[in-house]
């Protein structure tokens, strides 16, 4: 499981590679009111497919790692929400990761459909930047408070 985890880790930084530079090409063709390029569309589908993938990894470490759906049997619903780690892991994680995934595939989806140029810019960018501002949020960042002994990787 260990090495699961260490994938899923890595492949953080690649997502949140991804995103910025799927945000950057949408702001920067909304600066430049530039055509919706394929490049556009590419960015978009690259940050989807990378967001399935950490997901797919992370329902596999959820429910068969030690740190998900094992907290919530082993411990009571009561326990797990008094406890800023237990909750974050057994229950906010998860749930804010899926909100995220659900944001990105939305800015993707709309920046798909028969609407201006313009548009199709506005809507990865607001729903991609509004995905990178939850996922930052749900990162067990080693300088939040009770995460101290995690790791940048």
């Amino acid at each position: 499981m260990s090495t699961v985890i260490l994938i899923h880790s890595i492949l953080r930084w690649v997502l949140l590679i991804c995103m910025l530079y799927a945000i950057g090409r949408a702001i920067m063709g909304m600066i430049r009111q530039s055509n919706f390029t394929t490049d556009d569309r590419k960015a978009g589908l690259y940050l989807t497919s990378i967001c399935d993938l950490q997901l797919l990894i992370g329902l596999v470490i959820y429910f068969f790692g030690d740190k998900g759906f094992k907290l919530i049997q082993s411990n009571s619903i009561a326990e797990i929400m008094k406890s800023n780690v237990l909750r974050f892991f057994g229950v906010e994680h998860i749930t804010m990761m899926l909100i995220a995934i659900v944001f990105i595939h939305i800015g993707s989806s709309k920046s798909k459909k028969g609407i201006s140029d313009a548009a199709k810019h506005r809507s990865a960018a607001l729903y991609f930047i509004i995905g990178l501002v939850i996922i930052l949020a749900s990162i067990p960042w080693p300088f939040r408070s009770g995460f101290e002994g995690m790791s940048w990787m």
